[in-house]
This record gives C-alpha cells, sequence and structure tokens, in this order.
C-alpha cells in the first residue's frame, strides 16, 4: 500500500540522515565491527513477532552496555546493517555508522518505525548468498572484523545441506564470522520433522535428520549456520525471550578483546 511505501521510505530516508550525520564525527573509514543482523521474516512471523524482533533490537542499542561496547574498541565505532530474509532476502536498514549512544538512538528509532515485511520460506542459503555477494560488497568502510547474526526458527527449506554449505563457506572466505539465534517457537527444542519444502525443490535435498546430523533447530543452527573464529549459538526460547538473547548476543559480538564485557566461548562445528 502507499502507507506502507511512504512509511518504509521515511526510514530510508532517516537512516541516510543518520549515516551522513554521524560518519562526520567518524575520523576514519574503518570500523571495529560490521555488524550484518539477519532476522526472519518468513511465513511463521506474523506482525506481532515482527515487532517483537524490532523491538528487541531496539532496546538492546538503547542499553548502555551495549552502547559502552559499541565504544570501547581502538576506532570507538560500528557499521550496522539490519536484512530480513525468507525466500529471498531485503535490507531493512542500510549500513550505519553507530559511534554513539544518539547514533544508537536514531537506529532504534527506525527499528520501530519499519513497516512489515514477510516472506513465506525459510532459505538460509539464499540469505548467506546474498549476505556474500550483496551485503558485504555494500560496505560504506572497513572492519576490523565482520560479524553476521542470523536469527530464525526454523532450518532451510528452500536449498541443500551441500549448497548452503558452499554459500557460507564463500562468506566465511571474506571475513565473516557467522553466529546463531534459533528462536524456538513455543520454548522447546523439539525434534525436527520434515517441513514443508519452497516449489522447485526436492525431497532428496530435504530427507529427515539422520543420527549424524542435527535433531533439534538448536543443533541445525550450530552444525549449519554457525562458522568462524569464536562463532557461537544463543537460543531464544520463544519470541517474547528474543530481546534477552539479542542483548547477550550484541555484547558477546561487539565486545573488543580486553573490553572486559566477556569472551566469545563457542565451539565452531567440524
Amino acid at each position: 500500500s502507499v502507507h506502507v511505501i511512504s512509511r518504509f521510505a521515511v526510514a530510508i530516508l532517516l537512516a541516510a540522515a543518520v549515516m551522513t550525520t554521524n560518519r562526520a564525527a567518524v575520523a576514519e573509514d574503518v570500523a571495529d565491527t560490521a555488524l550484518v543482523l539477519a532476522v526472519d521474516i518468513s511465513q511463521s512471523v506474523d506482525e506481532t513477532r515482527y515487532r517483537l524482533q524490532m523491538e528487541g533490537i531496539a532496546q538492546a542499542l538503547e542499553d548502555p552496555e551495549v552502547v559502552r561496547v559499541i565504544t570501547s574498541g581502538p576506532h570507538r565505532t560500528i557499521l550496522f546493517t539490519l536484512v530480513g530474509w525468507s525466500d529471498r532476502a531485503r535490507v531493512l536498514i542500510p549500513w550505519t555508522w553507530i559511534a554513539s549512544a544518539s547514533d544508537a538512538r536514531a537506529v532504534a528509532t527506525m527499528l520501530r518505525s519499519l513497516p512489515v515485511f514477510s516472506g513465506d520460506y525459510t532459505c538460509v542459503g539464499r540469505l548467506m548468498k546474498h549476505l556474500g555477494e550483496l551485503t558485504l560488497e555494500q560496505m560504506p568502510g572497513k572492519a576490523e572484523r565482520i560479524v553476521v547474526d542470523v536469527s530464525g526458527d526454523g532450518p532451510d527449506n528452500c536449498t541443500s545441506l551441500s549448497y548452503l554449505a558452499d554459500v557460507r563457506a564463500r562468506l566465511l572466505a571474506k571475513g565473516a564470522t557467522i553466529n546463531g539465534l534459533p528462536i524456538l517457537e513455543d520454548g522447546v527444542d523439539h525434534e525436527i520433522e520434515r517441513w514443508n519444502r519452497a516449489p522447485g525443490s526436492s525431497q532428496l535435498d530435504f530427507p529427515l535428520p539422520d543420527k549424524s546430523d542435527a535433531r533439534t533447530l538448536t543443533q541445525w543452527y550450530e552444525r549449519h549456520v554457525m562458522a568462524g573464529p569464536g562463532a557461537f549459538v544463543i537460543t531464544a526460547n520463544g519470541y517474547d525471550d528474543f530481546a534477552r538473547a539479542i542483548r547477550r548476543k550484541f555484547v558477546m559480538e561487539i565486545a573488543w578483546p580486553g573490553g572486559g564485557a566477556g569472551g566469545r566461548v563457542a565451539s565452531n562445528p567440524q
């Protein structure tokens, strides 16, 4: 609708204004961390769940501890972008420099004003392809490290695990660390069952997990999403728990080594 488009246009204009304003305050073209937040906007994410995710991210950016770790690195700034993903990925907030509490509040305001976007399927492989080929290539500066934060409430139902492994490897080759935030819809990590497949995919691509593969969503994220130096997974016990989980992840992902915010603790997939 015109109303939705106009709201999205306002959000993009706000983002451009923030980028222009806070970019002038950044003395270098280097950020401590380039943080890509990739949030699930597939069919299972209704408006309430969408708003819970946006509000959770906004609250995290307004948290004094998060602001402290953002400004505690050598360059005292991060680059931030928000990507919504389902059967395709779309930019919700373009790359933005965050170097102060006011910058963070401006991004939080944009998050709360975003219109609701949604898609159909849960295509993690397509997301990673988009991030590697477009998102990281469009960074407006350099970063000491790149962190991709993928959250979602289901396994990939669009592409094969071999395709997912290939595009993930290409994303890692660009220097990214990929962390996961699986969302347990009812707070319980149930065993994965056969799920609806996207049109054009075959049952061969999506057999039921065998005993050697991931049996739950958390295990699936640990095996097929998490990768790179210091990568980890934090599970949200339902959408109501998303705000707690994303705040904790922010602190762990952005904290500079020796900055006093704790280490990055998790193992990498084999």
